[in-house]
């Protein structure tokens, strides 16, 4: 996977593509699970007024687009705690992949079939 940042198109692949995390735990150990994943700015800054607008507005998409016009862009994985919605954990997709392989490795292993 290539690392952030990403054009518009990039992320927005890559968001589709990880959608499926969503429900998933956070990592393993974790009580956290996967609320969002999503698009977000690249610079921390702008990552950060991200993640309060997401609290504020409790949607992915119009935190994004509340003010940031800038041209790069991650892709984030959201999770809260199941003891406080509002405890929020993010961490980049890259960085969330490559730390949760197992959860990743579990997607692509074939269903077993029983006669």
């Amino acid at each position: 996977m290539k690392t952030a940042p990403y054009t518009l198109p990039e992320a927005e692949k890559l968001c589709t593509e990880y959608q499926y995390l969503v429900g998933k735990p956070y990592g393993k150990g974790s009580e956290a699970t996967i609320t969002c994943v999503a698009i977000a700015p690249f610079d921390q800054n702008s990552k950060n007024r991200f993640t309060i607008f997401y609290l504020l507005f409790d949607d992915a998409e119009t935190a994004l687009s509340h003010e940031y016009k800038g041209l790069l862009y991650d892709v984030v994985v959201i999770a809260s705690s199941p003891q406080d919605r509002n405890d929020l954990l993010q961490e980049d997709i890259f960085t969330w992949t490559n730390a949760n392989a197992e959860i990743i490795a579990a997607r692509s292993k074939p269903a077993a079939h029983h006669a």
